[in-house]
């Protein structure tokens, strides 16, 4: 959903308001900075129960348990075990007073095997960011986040136990609306967007060398699958496979595009939805080296009357996550970009309150 709204608000900004519908994209807008969340791909919001098991491909929704307003112990030292999520809390609403108490939202994280842990050394807003990102990597072995405490952001490793303060300090105040982290597999690199889709520039951080390397400005990180390369947006027109060293150079596609999936495992194929197809339950697999459509693959298996909230993770050579949303709530599908049948692979629940993280998405 972060990636379709955000390209709704970067075509609004590109067009003059001069029609009902340019209008209605404005109002869109508008409404969107005051409910931005992230999601995961992209960014997906689900209800405080789900447990996602990325590696077995299981999904489990405990009634009543994980509450978000329970109380949980705080993420101990040491190991604990890779996690399926991570997920902001509400604000809490006064019954007699109907006041807003943002005091105790926190993040907190899901092991694999059910655990629930609070993390209260990450930051969960800035004076911009009512949302500020934590990440995890695609196993769910890494968690980066900001500490305000460091005044820089710290990964953890939950399976050995070690955590790394990056050397590189970020202002607390450089965090902006639609702030995005992205982290690397191996935990060693740190993609920092400070304002989704403006024109001040990002960092790409080596936490254990502090190198740094500038992601201009206007580019939208989307992920950095192995430390090799991260790739990037940019105006729903153009990608950037970067090396993390820095250098090549942006490819432009025929067409304007949203909800980009990550690279696939053949190093250059991504898949996205063009935009003037939006309601057709289609994608479009390009390639990110040419900038040749390679195909269209029409989605069948969904349920009827869903549509399409944004892209994921690839499983597989063949298999990219697609996540839809209609009557029945959210849900995550295994699209076979082959034969164009999609499995579920998810169910994200009928409820959409609270932020959420998945493995491998920023």
């Amino acid at each position: 959903m972060t990636r379709l709204r955000s390209a709704l608000a970067g075509l609004a900004e590109e067009a003059p308001l001069v029609s009902l519908a340019d209008a209605a994209i404005a109002g869109h807008r508008r409404r969107r900075r005051t409910r931005l969340a992230l999601t995961g791909v992209a960014a997906v919001t689900t209800a405080a129960a789900l447990v996602v098991t990325v590696a077995a491909g299981a999904v489990v929704l405990p009634r009543g348990a994980d509450s978000a307003t329970a109380a949980v112990p705080d993420l101990p030292d040491g190991k604990v075990g890779a996690i399926s999520r991570a997920y902001l809390t509400p604000c809490e609403v006064g019954k007699k007073t109907k006041r807003v108490d943002c005091g105790a939202v926190e993040w907190r994280v899901v092991t694999r095997s059910g655990r629930t842990y609070g993390v209260p050394q990450a930051l969960t807003s800035s004076r911009d960011d009512p949302h500020v990102p934590v990440a995890i990597s695609r196993d769910g072995r890494m968690l980066a986040y900001y500490s305000r405490a460091a005044q820089a952001h710290v990964v953890r490793d939950l399976v050995g136990g070690a955590e790394v303060t990056s050397p590189v300090k970020v202002e607390e105040d450089r965090i902006g609306v639609g702030s995005m982290l992205a982290l690397s597999d191996d935990g060693r690199y740190l993609a920092f967007d400070p304002r989704e889709g403006s024109k001040e520039p990002g960092l790409l951080v080596d936490v254990r060398t502090g190198r740094t390397v500038s992601i201009p400005g206007k580019y939208e990180v989307i992920s950095i699958k192995d430390g090799a390369a991260e790739l990037i947006r940019y105006r729903k027109t153009d990608l950037w496979l970067m090396p993390v060293t820095g250098g090549g150079k942006p490819v432009r596609f025929d067409g304007t595009f949203i909800m980009f999936s990550e690279i696939a495992p053949d190093g250059r194929t991504v898949a996205a939805v063009e935009f003037a197809e939006l309601n057709k339950r289609r994608l479009t697999l390009l390639d990110a080296s040419t900038g040749r459509t390679l195909r269209k693959v029409s989605i069948g298996g969904l349920p009827k009357g869903s549509g399409i909230d944004g892209t994921g993770i690839w499983l597989s050579r063949k298999e990219v996550t697609v996540v839809v949303s209609g009557r029945s709530g959210g849900h995550s599908y295994a699209l076979d970009v082959t034969t164009g049948k999609a499995r579920r692979w998810a169910d994200l629940g009928p409820a959409r309150k609270h932020a959420t993280v998945l493995p491998g998405v920023s």
